[in-house]
């Protein structure tokens, strides 16, 4: 397992890697001191990275947010040693898979680092789950508006509407969300819907 140790502490980040790295199974990087957060996980592909394990501050997060944002994007786990319940929410608004309060590490954090993996791919897939629904719904309503506006404009049922669309595209070998936004366009600019 590939661990980033991104803490801006150097003795910190000295003493969790020398602990870290008695365990043969973990590969301990981290960042060069003026490296940011992104160039260091685009430089060293980790498989999880630990962010300031003291308490972690605005910059920190503001780096995991950005790390988010990004294509990267890979599961960060936040070990701080005093309980905050604002910096635990604003954590998790950041981006941060796994928060973990404790006064020193458990001699194996692996369990703590893979449950962190599970967690963030388990929220990986949620959320593309609810990016799928979202699209589809999306697509729906798209499909529902230009068959709303065509039995408006040709006086017919909501059937024929659909069957008109449907072969249609067919035809034309497109999908019918395409055609029915092709159609809105074409007779709705100008109009208003």
């Amino acid at each position: 397992m590939r661990v980033l140790i991104a803490d801006s502490n150097p003795r910190r980040a000295i003493a969790l890697s020398d602990m870290l790295a008695s365990d043969t199974a973990l590969d301990i990087m981290r960042p060069e001191p003026d490296m940011t957060l992104i160039e260091a996980v685009r430089m060293m592909k980790p498989d999880i990275v630990l962010v300031d394990l003291g308490m972690a501050d605005r910059d920190a997060l503001d780096s995991v947010l950005a790390l988010a944002r990004s294509k990267l994007n890979p599961p960060v786990a936040l070990f701080v040693d005093q309980d905050d319940e604002t910096l635990m929410r604003d954590a998790f608004d950041a981006g941060i898979c796994s928060y973990n309060l404790i006064d020193t590490l458990p001699r194996d954090v692996k369990p703590v680092l893979r449950a962190a993996i599970a967690l963030y791919e388990r929220f990986q897939m949620q959320a593309q789950a609810l990016s799928e629904a979202q699209r589809h719904l999306s697509e729906r309503e798209t499909i529902d508006r230009a068959k709303r506006l065509f039995m408006k404009r040709e006086n017919t049922s909501e059937a024929a509407a659909h069957r008109w669309f449907q072969k249609r595209a067919m035809q034309e070998g497109r999908r019918m969300v395409d055609l029915c936004r092709q159609y809105i366009d074409l007779n709705t600019s100008g109009a208003g819907s």
